[in-house]
């Protein structure tokens, strides 16, 4: 088994909206909650950044834009419903032991999340970001940071239209960003008798999100793959392009699938396996029920990732 570094750790905002507030409201307040958003994060080694020049951008049944982000948590009560936020700013990250100095970071979350607001239960948002990570890439060693998978789904059919209305309707047409990131992954060379591979087992704790419109199926979906490990390969074909295939996520009630990509011109090591390096590519995907007839929705996907 070889466990890889990948020279990066996610970096994790919440957005939080719980409600329960106490007093005498009116039917309007009654459906309220309070959406707190801490801008101070740790990473997995233990170091607390800060998300500093953020402005947020509210809309649904309330439109709110937060603009003083001073403090280490930020409030404001919003009615229950279906929300998007979105980060504008010149936003920057600074390691708390360093203020001042901004911090190397990719964010990789669609932009703008959705969630939505329930009275009296609480909704979690995450921006999740990347920082250089001061890990060692050799073989063996267990790392607390990992890849990431992300882009846009264009969802263009049914995957069984002849099977009447079908909750799946609603995403026909539509294009989603996603991303899937994960903290760490075990990577394996395969000598297959047609190529040589190298395979990628992300391994829990990962988070699997979708951007644009609030959807309440899509909000099911990355609620049935939290925390679900999942695979995907790397394949050296025998002209010496690289090829994305085999990617499957399983959850208790859906599954996402990647078909493999167009082979595309990708790095060999010495023995001739792909290395765990980003890629870009397009591969056909199905998001479908587990239950049932299957009955699901595909379309390309644009993939950016890294193992």
């Amino acid at each position: 088994m070889r466990l890889w570094n990948t020279g990066a750790y996610v970096l994790a905002l919440l957005v939080v909206a719980c409600g329960g507030q106490s007093g005498v409201m009116d039917v309007e307040q009654q459906a309220a909650g309070t959406l707190r958003l801490p801008l101070v994060s740790p990473s997995p080694d233990g170091k607390l950044y800060r998300l500093v020049g953020a402005t947020f951008d509210i809309t649904g049944p309330q439109t709110v834009t937060l603009t003083d982000t001073s403090a280490e948590m930020v409030h404001t009560t919003l009615l229950a419903g279906s929300y998007t936020i979105e980060l504008k700013g010149p936003w920057h990250l600074e390691s708390t032991d360093a203020p001042g100095t901004p911090v190397p970071a990719q964010m990789i979350s669609p932009n703008p999340l959705p969630f939505s607001v329930t009275k009296e239960e609480l909704t979690e948002v995450r921006f999740l970001f990347k920082v250089p990570g001061n890990g060692d890439a050799s073989v063996g060693i267990k790392v607390d940071n990992g890849g990431w998978l992300s882009g846009t789904l264009h969802f263009t059919q049914r995957e069984d239209p002849t099977s009447g209305p079908s909750v799946f309707d609603e995403l026909v047409g539509q294009s989603i960003p996603f991303v899937i990131s994960f903290e760490s992954a075990t990577l394996n060379k395969n000598n297959w008798s047609s190529w040589k591979e190298l395979s990628v087992d992300a391994h829990p704790p990962l988070t699997l999100q979708f951007g644009g419109a609030p959807s309440a199926l899509l909000e099911r979906v990355a609620a049935s793959m939290r925390d679900v490990p999942f695979s995907f390969s790397l394949r050296a074909t025998p002209e010496g392009f690289v090829q994305f295939s085999n990617m499957h996520m399983w959850g208790p009630t859906f599954m996402i699938q990647m078909n493999e990509s167009v082979p595309f011109s990708g790095k060999l090591d010495a023995e001739g396996y792909p290395t765990a390096q980003s890629f870009e590519v397009e591969a056909n995907t199905f998001i479908r029920s587990v239950s049932g007839n299957y009955d699901g929705v595909y379309g390309p996907a644009n993939v950016n990732g890294t193992p």
